[in-house]
């Protein structure tokens, strides 16, 4: 088996939306591992989950809908449930997502 390794400093990040960035770990059609962050203020758009999610908040807080959250966190999101983070300070997670998310705005 072979293992690979990704400097994250290399990693390059590209806008998703106002104020939110997403650097890819190891992604391929929408589903995989990612880094995204959040500046103070922004939020990402409406979405829901159809195979879940899980996120590990790495630094700042925010709100998942009205789940507060903060780095050190674990959240899984159940199929099918929908969601917006809005960031009160500037944020990253990881995300780990097993199929394609749906915009719902």
């Amino acid at each position: 088996m072979a293992m690979h390794r990704l400097d994250t400093a290399d990693t390059p990040w590209r806008p998703v939306c106002e104020g939110v960035t997403l650097a890819p770990l190891r992604m391929q059609d929408g589903k995989g591992t990612f880094l995204m962050k959040f500046k103070a203020g922004s939020r990402c758009p409406h979405h829901s989950h159809p195979g879940g999610e899980e996120i590990y908040v790495v630094e700042g807080r925010g709100r998942l809908n009205d789940l507060p959250v903060a780095a050190g966190d674990f959240i899984y999101t159940t199929p099918g449930d929908s969601h917006v983070l809005y960031a009160d300070t500037d944020v990253t997670i990881h995300v780990v997502l097993p199929e394609p998310v749906v915009v719902l705005e």
